[in-house]
């Protein structure tokens, strides 16, 4: 998880505020406060890394199994870089560049047994229009 999401999920849970991936959408449920807007466009600029995340870790407490001296998924790692892995249910993907946690997939078919190549969200490919963060 990299440093932003961590951010969201820090401060989402300071408010006492709570997020969920329902399909391709989040929930967010404010706590006794309200959340604010800044965090709204923080969530929205997030979104594809939050429902990721969020799938594959539907709580904070779940552990992910590195192998022995992996850095966390949110450190760069030489050694995972494209891997593809599966966990229950879900699949974690790791950057091909760098080898962080990965939530942007490119020639992804699932039916036709094609993984794609996976990236960050500092190293994806932008398309015309697109600026990095």
């Amino acid at each position: 998880m990299n440093a932003v999401l961590s951010e969201v999920l820090h401060q989402l849970d300071a408010i006492g505020a709570t997020i969920e991936p329902t399909g391709d959408r989040l929930r967010i449920r404010a706590g006794p406060k309200p959340v604010p807007a800044s965090m709204i466009r923080l969530i929205r600029q997030a979104k594809a890394e939050l429902l990721v995340a969020l799938a594959v870790t539907p709580s904070l407490a779940r552990v992910v199994p590195l192998a022995d001296g992996e850095p966390g998924m949110e450190e760069p790692c030489a050694a995972r870089r494209g891997r593809v892995q599966q966990l229950d249910q879900a699949f974690l993907h790791f950057c091909v560049e760098c080898g962080r946690f990965a939530a942007f997939g490119y020639g992804v078919s699932l039916r036709a047994g094609q993984l794609g190549r996976w990236y960050c969200g500092e190293h994806r490919p932008r398309g015309r229009g697109e600026t990095s963060n």
